[in-house]
């Protein structure tokens, strides 16, 4: 029996990241499209920014980390999503 918590699901799209609480998605009020998607959170003494915007049919995702850019990607939906709660739920290091 293992006392973990389970791992928080892995959101797929910008709606799924709009329904947590940590995530804040700014809409269009004329187009009712989503603008931005942001969380920070703190991982191994760093504040971290994570944001997601559209890129044409693609979507970038920005990281920062202590006031600057540390990663930058452009991909599908699907993956940038994964790929930003993944920088926001980073895997625990491993006992040796």
């Amino acid at each position: 029996m293992h006392d973990r918590p389970p791992e928080p699901r892995v959101p797929r799209s910008i709606a799924d990241l709009a329904r947590d609480p940590a995530w804040e998605v700014t809409w269009s009020p004329t187009t009712r499209r989503w603008l931005t998607a942001e969380t920070s959170c703190t991982a191994g003494g760093t504040f971290t920014r994570i944001g997601l915007t559209p890129a044409g049919d693609q979507v970038a995702l920005i990281v920062w980390a202590g006031g600057a850019v540390v990663h930058h990607a452009r991909a599908s939906e699907p993956e940038s999503c994964a790929a930003a709660h993944a920088w926001a739920h980073p895997a625990p290091a491993t006992a040796r």
